[in-house]
């Protein structure tokens, strides 16, 4: 079996473990961040379209009025969004911050006001796309050190999955320890690692976890 560290904060499935260990892969689970609430008041009340570019900020809308416009980043954002009563009118091709406000810079109204919910290592960029955008942050990213018995698991790893910039960050200190590839789930965090490594990022067309498993279960396969 060859070792692979999972770096999200979710726990993979059993179906996804299961997919894993049938390319001969033994998985650990080594998440780098954490998030957490920040439970700021709305900025404001009235608004016509609520923003989501990850799901993680799901929880803070409890009371948010389900009646808005909604555009959302990811099947997993939609679908989190829509088990609590949204609908989700407006989803990207591809699933980034920047093709979210693009499109939504075509649809959205002069007259309209925007509140784009996200979490503090957001990229507000693209906010100026649009007229009247509200920040809200909602969530806040923290990341960890590894252990000294984590970093010295490192040298073994032979691929590392990594879900977002901040994941990748949080790996920086360490990458000495690190002589494998890394897969990695949307092309902002693979842009994150190619500042950081010149080892060999993969990444699936498909910016989906199950999509990622099947682009490393044929690699190692």
């Amino acid at each position: 079996m060859r070792d692979v560290w999972y770096t999200g904060t979710k726990r993979l499935t059993a179906t996804q473990r299961a997919r894993l260990a049938a390319s001969g892969l033994s998985v650990h689970h080594v998440p780098l961040i954490e998030t957490r609430l920040t439970h700021r008041e709305m900025p404001i009340h009235r608004f016509d379209w609520l923003v989501v570019t990850s799901q993680t900020a799901v929880p803070a809308l409890c009371d948010v009025p389900r009646d808005v416009k909604v555009a959302a980043v990811g099947e997993k954002t939609k679908q989190a969004l829509e088990t609590v009563g949204f609908t989700v009118g407006l989803m990207p091709e591809t699933f980034t911050g920047e093709a979210l406000f693009h499109d939504l810079a075509t649809v959205v109204k002069s007259d309209e006001v925007v509140l784009f919910a996200r979490g503090d290592l957001a990229n507000t960029a693209h906010m100026t796309q649009l007229e009247n955008v509200h920040d809200w942050v909602v969530y806040e990213t923290i990341g960890r050190e590894l252990t000294e018995t984590e970093v010295e698991a490192l040298e073994g790893i032979e691929a590392l999955l990594v879900l977002s910039p901040s994941a990748v960050r949080a790996l920086t200190p360490y990458l000495d320890h690190f002589h494998g590839t890394w897969y990695a789930i949307g092309e902002v965090t693979e842009r994150a690692v190619r500042e950081v490594s010149t080892l060999p990022v993969r990444v699936p067309e498909c910016y989906t976890m199950d999509a990622l498993i099947q682009c490393i279960g044929e690699d190692f396969s």
